[in-house]
């Protein structure tokens, strides 16, 4: 039960964080662009937490039904330079919108952020002080 909850509040969270979210472009390739909501980024320490958004061009499937965009909650340990994903969220339509097709509230092991990628140009905008 307790789990069925945690699921319907990261739904209701995700649908609810795109209404409200700015998202800023951080990266593009061919495929993907990736965003970040950069007002909802927390930070307390040596620790942050961010949402990012992936916009894939072509649809993605996984498990379930096909999606376009991808919305996750990281925790990143600025000091030790390695992350974590919170929460997750696949979505049918692009910017995160349309139907949630797949959706948890798993944490991640930690993991060491690779140097030149993806991960840690979200790295650097959520410790790097502005």
């Amino acid at each position: 039960m307790r789990k069925i909850i945690l699921m319907l509040l990261l739904v209701i969270a995700s649908n609810s964080n795109s209404a409200m979210a700015v998202w800023i472009e951080v990266g593009r390739n061919e495929n993907t662009t990736i965003y970040v909501d950069s007002a909802a980024t927390q930070r307390e320490g040596n620790m942050a937490k961010m949402w990012h958004l992936t916009d894939f061009k072509t649809a993605h499937k996984d498990m379930g039904d096909a999606y376009l965009s991808t919305k996750d909650q990281n925790e990143y340990d600025c000091m030790e330079i390695k992350s974590r994903r919170r929460a997750s969220s696949q979505h049918s339509g692009n910017m995160g919108s349309g139907k949630v097709v797949y959706s948890d509230s798993f944490t991640t092991k930690w993991k060491p952020i690779p140097p030149d990628s993806g991960t840690e140009i979200l790295w650097k905008f959520a410790c790097v002080k502005k």
